[in-house]
């Protein structure tokens, strides 16, 4: 969605002191292929929030993630006279619970704003079409100039330059997430 809306994304993957070593690694492998930036935070430690710090500054921002990951936790942290509300990681079943209701406009000290969102359990994908998916793909872009077909929708297409890619240039799993996508708007479109 992002793509979609041109804006300049980056992953922040939060409450890293929570991971072993092994994770961490495993995490790497996975998403070292995305197309873009990552940062590894943790507002418990301190690691990170220097770097987060940076690409915030002097920028219009909006955390996005799921509910419980620590956004407003990481806002605090950036700017300890926020004084958000946060939730704590529950023990039963070892996650963030909501606490955001809605989302704030926030001015930060080291110049700029940032919107503290509201968590969600589902990306919202309203005014996209699968037609048009593969295009908020990035890694596609090349790609598709030597697919068979200009209209290549990148599933079951032969001559698709991108599903040979998939295991080598391309993440798999990021491959897997294009596919469900496309599946989840084609039913959107049919009803």
């Amino acid at each position: 969605m992002a793509e979609k809306e041109n804006m300049v994304a980056f992953v922040c993957l939060n409450k890293i002191d929570l991971t072993s070593e092994e994770e961490i690694l495993e995490i790497e492998s996975q998403i070292k292929p995305y197309p873009y930036r990552v940062l590894y935070t943790s507002a418990v430690t301190g690691t990170g929030i220097a770097e987060l710090k940076e690409q915030l500054k002097e920028k219009c921002s909006v955390f996005a993630g799921p509910s419980g990951v620590g956004k407003s936790t990481l806002l605090n942290a950036i700017q300890p006279g926020l004084s958000l509300k946060t939730g704590t990681v529950s023990d039963k079943i070892k996650r963030g619970r909501h606490t955001t209701r809605q989302a704030e406009l926030l001015s930060l000290d080291l110049g700029g704003m940032v919107v503290d969102t509201p968590g969600f359990t589902r990306l919202d994908f309203s005014g996209l079409s699968s037609d048009e998916l593969a295009f908020y793909f990035p890694e596609f872009e090349e790609l598709s100039g030597y697919c068979g077909f200009r209209d290549c929708k990148h599933l079951t297409e032969p001559r698709c330059a991108v599903r040979e890619e998939v295991g080598s240039s391309l993440n798999p799993m990021r491959y897997e997430h294009y596919k469900y996508f496309v599946n989840e708007l084609d039913q959107q479109e049919a009803y």
